[in-house]
């Protein structure tokens, strides 16, 4: 992949925001339906994913345009259409600079390859843990579970982890315990309102540096020696930031999503009593009554049906969902794996 960096300032305004930033270009300088370096990237985007272009806005007036190619060809055509754009802007008083070509080897995964795996929303895998012996098993370590996040710690949600950042059960704030887009939120020096919230979560890149995401968690803990969690050894070497969850009574997660295109990682779900687990996704188009409290809207979610107890799924996280608990004691396998699982988890797909 070959990454291209493009500086922009405006001296003439100051913006207090990236949104205002944002719109200002687009509506008068370079609109997506109309500027055609805009509209080559845009049909690259509805190709193979969204975040491979974004904007960081720095203030008062500056840009950093984030464009990355997968192929040596695509970045050379959008060569003379981004010369075009600068030379117009220049002819503005518009400062613009365009950095060197980098090359990234990150590996990611397409819209093509996400959805040739994701076919369902949870598509059952070959891999299956014992119940009735795991739980005998975490009976061992009641006082090793944290709660789940800094925020409504008034509802029962707790998580051990089993691929953390250094080994240990015993971390305080451990973050591979607790929603990572908050964690990476809080690690900001920004202030911690909901509007800067949902702003951080809209704009994050797994192309920066700058924040913990799931492939940087690689250090088994003793709880991958469970004699129960065999089953794992499967995916074992795949496996990143992953945990139990144990949830009681009305614990639940709120809409939201894990993964967004290009991916680079997958997910893979399991409960010990699906009877008394609710994971739920949403209906595009359709209006509901459960609020989303990112985005403000009024959604349609329904629960998957047939879930086997211990049995693992790969679980389509780009899809906004939610959870919740009906009954205590309910135990969740929260699993991420490297893209160098592909292969093993196609062979493990029982569709």
């Amino acid at each position: 992949m070959i990454k291209i960096i493009t500086t922009i300032t405006n001296p003439k305004i100051k913006f207090n925001s990236k949104e205002e930033f944002k719109n200002f270009f687009a509506t008068n300088l370079a609109n997506e339906k109309t500027d055609p370096l805009r509209v080559y990237n845009f049909k690259l985007m509805e190709k193979y994913g969204e975040k491979f272009f974004y904007l960081i806005f720095e203030k008062p007036n500056t840009g950093r345009l984030n464009h990355i190619y997968l192929t040596e060809e695509e970045y050379l055509e959008s060569i003379p259409l981004r010369n075009a754009q600068k030379h117009k802007f220049e002819n503005l008083g518009i400062l613009y600079h365009v950095s060197e070509p980098q090359i990234i080897n990150d590996r990611v995964m397409t819209k093509e390859e996400y959805y040739s795996l994701h076919t369902h929303n949870l598509v059952p895998l070959d891999i299956k843990i014992d119940v009735d012996h795991f739980l005998l098993e975490i009976e061992k370590y009641p006082n090793y579970f944290q709660r789940w996040g800094d925020k409504y710690k008034e509802y029962p949600r707790y998580a051990i982890p089993l691929v953390n950042l250094n080994g240990k059960i015993d971390n305080i704030d451990d973050p591979a315990c607790y929603p990572l887009d908050r964690w990476n939120f809080l690690q900001k020096n920004i202030e911690k309102t909901p509007e800067n919230f949902t702003n951080f979560i809209q704009n994050i890149s797994h192309f920066e540096k700058d924040n913990l995401f799931e492939y940087d968690f690689t250090v088994k803990t003793e709880l991958m020696d469970l004699s129960s969690l065999k089953p794992l050894n499967k995916i074992k070497e795949f496996m990143t930031r992953s945990c139990i969850l144990k949830w009681d009574t009305m614990g639940h997660l709120l809409p939201h999503f894990d993964t967004w295109h290009p991916a680079k990682w997958l997910r893979l779900w399991g409960t010990t009593n699906p009877e008394n687990m609710r994971l739920r996704y949403k209906i595009k188009g359709v209006k509901g009554n459960t609020i989303n409290k990112i985005t403000g809207d009024m959604e349609h979610y329904e629960t998957e049906k047939n879930i086997e107890p211990g049995r693992l799924y790969l679980h389509d996280s780009l899809q906004w969902h939610d959870a919740f608990a009906i009954e205590d004691n309910v135990y969740q396998f929260f699993i991420s794996l490297n893209l160098n699982s592909i292969d093993t988890i196609r062979k493990s797909m029982r569709i």
